[in-house]
């Protein structure tokens, strides 16, 4: 896997945790980095929410949350839908016009607050989805 230099924290989005139940190799490598420490994951609630729609794969991620959580706390972080962040990802949908929930809470989770500067990659199986909420967000993805 090749990553953007400097970036030392990964967002996941829907389709990441999908790669992660099929042995997608870059999903694994990244999430491994994650447990050893060396890097920082993400995953919005939002993202959570919409795997596991899937009885099996729900109880597949949560083993491996649970797993992430008891070997390093704070490697792996649930980022949370607070109803500041509802609020910003409607203003968000406003702006870009993109109206899946999904993509413009990973899009607005891969930028630090309140800086707003890009400071994560994104794995995701739409590409197309997340750059049409950012389009500069295009260089940090890594298509799982």
């Amino acid at each position: 896997m090749t990553r953007p230099a400097g970036l030392r924290r990964f967002v996941f989005d829907t389709g990441a945790l999908v790669g992660l139940e099929r042995g997608n190799p870059d999903v694994i490598e990244a999430l491994e980095r994650i447990l050893a420490g060396e890097l920082e994951g993400v995953v919005p609630r939002t993202v959570l929410a919409e795997a596991g729609r899937d009885g099996t794969r729900r109880v597949r991620l949560a083993a491996a949350f649970n797993r992430a959580r008891r070997i390093r706390h704070g490697s792996l972080v649930i980022d949370e839908l607070t109803p500041e962040r509802a609020m910003e990802i409607g203003r968000k949908i406003g702006e870009c016009g993109h109206d899946d929930v999904v993509d413009v809470n990973v899009a607005l989770c891969a930028r630090s607050s309140p800086s707003g500067v890009v400071d994560a990659i994104v794995l995701t199986g739409d590409r197309d989805g997340i750059t049409r909420v950012d389009g500069a967000l295009d260089r940090v993805i890594i298509d799982v």
